[in-house]
């Protein structure tokens, strides 16, 4: 009796399993006939209302007008966020935007577009660049981060006539002046910087301080930075986890993948485990888990939270678009064809940096559909641009940096 009851559950179990639409799979069931794990969460999605197939080029379009209309906001915070963006979603196209940003009242506006200006490598901007340079003087930049953007931004159209600032930049008392010019001396990757960035790392106490000049250092080839750079993935505060990883995912670490997996796996910040899953994607690695742990975070962002909290608090409002956005940025390095659904469907949340990062998800996902679409601001067609000469694409060797001690 006791072996037919048996039986009996396994049958009904079976039964169960063979017709639910997702069901049980055997483990000899042939690869082609399984329903991948990606394939599941988007029909949950579609079936259930929360998404929908949207139309490519349209999708770029809408991004595209995003991005325009949150360029002239009013918070400058979401005026940055687009600034940020704009290399990766539109790449030279989103020069012209930069260019106008660097006449922007805030400071902070100001230093993310010098900051982009010089990742795109911006010819036209040249000589706004130049005028700002004259720190101080009348008309030009007065705001110490942003001098610190806009010599990067010169050093990168190959004119290093202001570089050796950084190293006296990098002692201000200022903590936030000496991360730009951390921050600055790692982009260069120049492998004289290591020398001022080790003096320092050495003097250094703030904790996020060492931190980003530890990033840098790694950035400039430092091979022991490297290698903390993952011990910094364990760290207690979940902005230092999450930049950690986002700067071994860039440098393309070789403890990356498994690091990333890792913390996917067993994080407890949502934050920093949608971070870990676009950096999976980020290195060619990623994984289903990561895919829809990020459409989860996306769609239900309080949810997640929820459940990551586990009663203890309810997660505030600022988490909750901070996880968006991340969880967005995520999503735009996947090679998944849904995370485009989700991106469109998010990209018309109430927060702007929701919108902002969604939009630019989109447009980097698909550089093919960006054709026709330019941004300009500055009253050039694209053929009137003047190309970078061949001073500009071939940069001389920057001087070397020195330290100036910790004098101010």
């Amino acid at each position: 009796m006791m072996v037919n009851l048996r039986q009996a559950c396994i049958f009904t179990l079976v039964a169960v399993c063979s017709a639910s639409p997702g069901g049980c799979v055997a483990r000899g069931t042939p690869r082609a006939n399984r329903t991948p794990a990606a394939w599941r969460l988007r029909d949950l999605f579609h079936a259930a209302g929360r998404i929908s197939k949207v139309d490519r080029a349209r999708a770029c379009q809408d991004a595209l007008a995003v991005l325009r209309q949150a360029a002239e906001d009013r918070s400058p915070a979401i005026r940055v966020h687009v600034m940020e963006a704009l290399p990766l979603a539109l790449g030279r196209d989103g020069g012209a935007m930069c260019k106008q940003a660097l006449s922007d009242p805030s400071a902070e506006v100001r230093f993310a577009a010098a900051m982009a200006t010089g990742d795109l490598r911006y010819e036209p901007a040249r000589e706004k660049l130049l005028r700002l340079a004259k720190y101080k003087v009348e008309g030009a930049e007065r705001d110490a981060r942003t001098y610190c953007a806009v010599i990067y931004a010169l050093h990168r159209l190959g004119d290093d006539s202001h570089t050796g600032e950084l190293g006296k930049l990098l002692f201000d008392r200022r903590q936030n002046v000496r991360a730009s010019a951390a921050v600055i001396l790692g982009k260069m990757r120049e492998p004289s910087a290591t020398v001022p960035l080790n003096e320092a790392l050495a003097q250094e106490l703030d904790h996020g301080m060492r931190l980003e000049l530890t990033r840098s250092l790694a950035r400039c080839g430092d091979r022991r930075a490297l290698r903390l750079l993952e011990a910094y993935t364990k760290a207690q505060f979940v902005d230092e986890r999450a930049l950690a990883i986002q700067a071994m995912a860039e440098l393309k670490s070789p403890m990356g993948a498994r690091v990333f997996l890792q913390v996917l796996r067993g994080d407890e910040s949502p934050r920093v485990r949608v971070t870990a899953a676009g950096a999976l994607a980020r290195i060619g690695a990623e994984k289903s888990a990561g895919f829809r742990y990020c459409a989860q975070a996306a769609l239900r962002p309080r949810e997640t939270m929820r459940r990551a909290l586990g009663g203890r608090r309810e997660a505030t409002d600022q988490e909750t678009a901070s996880l968006q956005r991340l969880a967005a940025t995520a999503l735009g390095w996947s090679s998944r064809d849904e995370a485009i659904d989700v991106l469109a469907a998010i990209m018309a949340s109430d927060d702007g940096g929701v919108r902002v990062a969604a939009a630019a998800a989109i447009l980097q996902a698909m550089p093919q559909y960006r054709r026709g679409l330019r941004p300009l601001r500055d009253g050039k067609t694209r053929k009137e641009q003047p190309k970078p000469g061949p001073e500009a694409r071939v940069r001389p060797k920057g001087p070397k940096l020195h330290s100036a001690g910790a004098k101010d």
